[in-house]
């Protein structure tokens, strides 16, 4: 008997154990909603967070940078780890004991006389603990659903992207009403409340063994049928769909976290901005994205790939549009391309990957997370030096990726199909 089986009494897939009722299937899914609404609401402001206090406390541009990166760095690995011990011992003791874990690692951003360095270390741990807990959910909501993975996986990815719409208002407004750090205590708040309702309201369950899978154990229910070629990890369209996900980490990493230092900068130049602005245009960029994902999880497999070519054609327009101008209104107009753009960029790539596995849900998710970890790392730490040369070096550093991901993963594409 597996660890797995003596804690959790229902099964979803073994002929003859009692499964999850429809019911309680879709209220795990309804929890997995929340729980990344509200877990992700905290990932988003600490985000923000920390690159924007790392220069407050007079860290360089590159420490702004490696306080968003050194999450990205711990993310390459967390999740392909996260997403295997999830398989083998359960999402409901995942995520409970993830997001306790995530409860502590919010209160280190509270330690007296805390420096650029501290912020980057709690942010690294932050990417370790962060990776056990996106693939367990990504997996349990497309397991209990396998006929509609998309709308599972799209409504995921939604409620993450709309929670992130109000942490740069909480910053921005708070840090000057009630001081920089009160923004920590909202989210040490908004945590607890997701380790309570997880805890109380998911029913735990197991999947099949891998011995009973290669057995050949019966299933229940249908699954989205997948071509045997996609379900290798070193496809084609694997590949192709590895670098729309680090594509998708580098354009979301240089937005959040050098964006707002950008905007400060300006400000200090004596550009007509003011504080709210970054606020006011990553609103419009998260509000932008959490649309895209509503819409891509509605038009089917067939046009996933269409989708990840268009986020990378789009990411090369905001790109230039971000280097070339400075003024409002076309900051707001290259915050919505660029927020449609990550979204066909990572809700394409997540279902082609999560969809081609029918039992190890939790460890393709988190092979998806850990490619996005690679462009969240790469991101801060190669825009953040550029921007010492050059204010908005970023952003063209976006458009020339986005062309490079576009010329190879084309082809890619298209030979996948043959």
């Amino acid at each position: 008997m597996t660890e797995q089986e003596s804690y959790e009494p229902f099964c979803l897939d073994v002929e003859g154990e009692p499964d999850l009722p429809d019911t309680t299937k879709k209220r795990n899914r309804i929890i997995g909603y929340i729980a990344s609404f509200l877990v992700v609401f905290t990932l988003g402001t600490t985000e923000v967070f920390a690159s924007w206090y790392a220069g407050i406390l007079g860290g360089t541009s590159l420490e702004s940078g490696l306080a968003m990166g050194m999450f990205g760095f711990m993310y390459m690995f967390s999740p392909i780890i996260g997403g295997r011990i999830s398989d083998r011992i359960g999402r409901k003791k995942t995520l409970t004991i993830s997001t306790a874990a995530y409860l502590v690692v919010i209160s280190f951003y509270l330690l007296p006389s805390i420096a650029p360095i501290h912020l980057i270390v709690i942010r690294a741990v932050e990417g370790l603990v962060f990776g056990f807990i996106a693939p367990t959910i990504e997996g349990m909501v497309a397991e209990l659903d396998p006929e509609a993975q998309a709308a599972t996986l799209g409504n995921f990815s939604t409620a993450w992207s709309a929670s992130m719409i109000l942490p740069p208002f909480i910053i921005a407004y708070m840090a000057g009403a009630y001081g920089e750090l009160s923004s920590i205590y909202i989210i040490f708040a908004v945590e607890l409340l997701a380790l309570v309702i997880i805890a109380s309201f998911i029913q735990g369950y197991r999947r099949k063994t891998p011995t009973q899978e290669s057995g050949g154990a019966d299933n229940r229910g249908a699954v989205d049928s997948q071509p045997e070629q996609i379900h290798s990890k070193t496809s084609l369209r694997f590949i192709a769909s590895y670098i729309s996900l680090i594509l998708w980490g580098v354009v979301s990493t240089v937005i959040l976290a050098l964006f707002p230092t950008y905007i400060e900068t300006l400000i200090a130049l004596g550009h007509p901005f003011v504080r709210e602005d970054f606020g006011n245009l990553l609103l419009i960029w998260n509000a932008a994205r959490t649309v895209c994902f509503i819409v891509t999880a509605r038009m089917g497999e067939k046009h996933m790939i269409k989708a990840i070519v268009l986020g990378a054609i789009l990411s090369a327009i905001s790109g230039i549009m971000l280097f070339l101008f400075v003024d409002i209104w076309t900051f707001t107009v290259a915050m919505v391309i660029s927020g449609v753009a990550v979204g066909f960029s990572y809700l394409g790539a997540l279902y082609l990957i999560v969809s081609a596995t029918e039992f190890e849900k939790g460890s393709y998710a988190g092979l998806v997370e850990s490619m996005g970890g690679v462009g969240l790392f790469i991101g801060p730490i190669v825009g953040g030096w550029l921007m010492g040369f050059g204010l908005t070096l970023p952003y063209l550093m976006l458009t020339g990726l986005s062309l490079v991901a576009l010329l190879v993963m084309v082809p890619l594409f298209s030979r996948s199909k043959k």
